[in-house]
């Protein structure tokens, strides 16, 4: 279907973008992906987005980043026991927990991400 093709290729794509229900839902159907607590008044965090948007063109094919504001999404950081901002969780197709480190940078997400 054109339909299913069509998001199968966009899951494809490398991916860094602001987390949103709808993206994270959509997300949830393909590959693994990975969340990113951060906090705007958090320096490290806003160290670790320079490198990733730095370093987009280079995100491996099917990983997809999402930016997620700690600030903002209790029920995410409750979910995956998140407790403190510039927290990286990998999460596998069905949302499950698979991996969460905490600080690093884009080479860290790499060498993390299963």
């Amino acid at each position: 279907d054109a339909v299913q093709l069509m998001v199968t290729e966009q899951l494809m794509v490398p991916v860094y973008q602001n987390y949103t229900p709808a993206l994270y839902t959509t997300l949830k159907g393909g590959k693994p992906f990975v969340l990113f607590f951060h906090a705007p008044w958090c320096p490290t965090c806003r160290s670790a987005d320079a490198d990733i948007t730095k370093n987009t063109a280079t995100i491996p094919a099917g990983l997809s980043i999402l930016k997620t504001d700690y600030d903002t999404y209790d029920e995410l950081k409750k979910k995956y026991g998140v407790t403190y901002q510039h927290t990286f969780v990998q999460v596998d197709a069905a949302g499950n927990l698979i991996k969460k480190w905490s600080g690093g940078d884009y080479s860290d997400i790499l060498a993390n991400v299963q």
